[in-house]
C-alpha cells in the first residue's frame, strides 16, 4: 500500500500561493528599481540644466526668457522628482507586505510539508512493522511446523 498524503492538494495550492507572492515581490522589486534609476536620470537632468543656467548667467548679458525657461525646467524636474518619490516609498511599503505574504506562504507550505513528512514517516514505521510481523509468523510457520 503507498503512501497517499491527504492534504496534497491543499499543499499544490499553498505552494502556488508562495509563487505568486514571490513574483508579485519581484515585481514590486523591478518597478522600484525603475523609480530608482528614474530618480537618478532626473538628478543627472537637474544638474546639467542648473550647469546650462549658469553658463547662461556667466556670458555677460543675460537673456531673460532662456533664463526662465531653464528655471522652468527645473521646477518641472523636481516636482516629477518629488512624484517619483512618492512612488518609492509607496514601492517600499508594498516591498514590506510582499515580504510578509511570502514569510507566511513560506511557513504555511513549511508546516503542510513537516506534516507530509510526519505522515510518511508513520506509514514507513507501519508498512515495516507489518512486514516484520507477516516474516515473524512466516518464520513460525515454516519452524514450528518441523516439530
Amino acid at each position: 500500500m503507498s503512501f497517499q498524503f491527504r492534504l496534497e492538494s491543499l499543499l499544490k495550492y499553498r505552494r502556488h500561493q508562495l509563487d505568486q507572492c514571490r513574483q508579485l515581490m519581484a515585481d514590486v522589486l523591478r518597478d522600484q528599481e525603475t523609480c530608482t534609476a528614474s530618480l537618478q536620470d532626473l538628478d543627472d537632468d537637474r544638474t546639467e540644466t542648473l550647469e546650462q543656467m549658469r553658463t547662461a548667467s556667466l556670458s555677460g548679458s543675460i537673456n531673460v526668457r532662456k533664463l526662465a525657461s531653464i528655471r522652468y525646467d527645473v521646477a518641472q524636474i523636481d516636482e516629477h522628482k518629488l512624484r517619483l518619490r512618492a512612488d518609492h516609498s509607496r514601492y517600499e511599503k508594498q516591498l514590506e507586505l510582499c515580504r510578509q505574504a511570502v514569510q507566511q506562504a513560506d511557513a504555511a507550505v513549511k508546516s503542510l510539508e513537516r506534516l507530509r513528512d510526519k505522515q510518511l514517516q508513520q506509514h514507513d514505521h507501519k508498512e515495516a512493522r507489518k512486514t516484520e510481523i507477516s516474516l515473524q509468523d512466516a518464520w513460525a510457520s515454516v519452524n514450528l511446523r518441523a516439530t
